[in-house]
Order: structure tokens, then sequence, then C-alpha cells
């Protein structure tokens, strides 16, 4: 009887030192600020007049996402968590990881991450000279 418990205790402690093992081969992953992070910006040669902005989303759950515009497109990727976008006289949409959706220019649009957070890589295409992202007030009476 006593072997028996032995060996069950002998499995067992092999069986949480396989579980214990070193992660070293395990993707290290970036974690930015709670907000929207620049990561990389610049010119667009292809498109004289234009240049690049790409962003690093990492929303906290339930978070709004305020009503804007940009004068170019955005290009939006959710990498992790989720995100409800609604465009001004449009049906709301929900985005999950792995999908995406693009933006048109001077589309109003609003949002908010979804209760787990939002993580994605937004890029917009913007005209030289204007802001990357202009706020619109929402309507009078309306809760976005």
């Amino acid at each position: 009887m006593a072997s028996i418990r032995m060996a069950a205790l002998l499995l067992a402690a092999v069986g949480l030192a396989g579980c214990a093992r070193d992660n070293s081969d395990a993707l290290a992953v970036y974690r930015p600020a709670p907000g929207i992070t620049e990561i990389v910006s610049g010119p667009i040669e292809a498109a004289p007049g234009h240049h690049l902005v790409m962003g690093d989303l990492n929303i906290p759950p339930g978070a709004p996402i305020p009503r804007h515009f940009h004068h170019g497109e955005e290009f939006l990727y959710v990498i992790g968590g989720s995100t409800v976008i609604a465009r001004q006289g449009q049906e709301a949409m929900t985005l999950l990881p792995g999908q995406g959706t693009r933006i048109a220019p001077g589309t109003v649009h609003w949002g908010r991450a979804g209760p787990e957070g939002l993580r994605a890589v937004s890029s917009w295409v913007v005209p030289d000279g204007q802001p990357l992202r202009v706020p619109v007030p929402a309507p009078e009476g309306s809760a976005r």
C-alpha cells in the first residue's frame, strides 16, 4: 500500500515538474501604456503630399472611442480583445482578433473597447498639413 502511494506521489511530482517548464521559446509581447502609441510615421514616396502614421492601440475594457474623423484613410486591424465601431449613417460592427476594417476619409466614427479591452494596430494615410484626427461633438440628445 505504501509503495502505491509513493508511486502516485512520484507520478504527481513528475507531472508538476513538466508543467514548470522554461518559457524561453515564448514570443515576447510589447505592452504599451493605455492609449495610442505612435510606432511609425513618415512620408509616402508613392503618394506625394501624404504621410503614414501607424499606432499601437491599447484601450482599457469598455473605454469609449470618441466621435472623430480623419482627412485620410484609416486601416484598423484587431490583434486582441474586441471593439465595436460605429460610423455615421451605418450600422455598428464588432471586430474581433484577426479582423480589420477600412474607414474612408471624412467618415465620422466612434466606438467602444470590448469587455476585455482592445489591442489593435491602426494605420492612417494623412494629407500633409492636416491633423491626424478631428474631434466631432456628439449630436444633442444622443449618447454618442
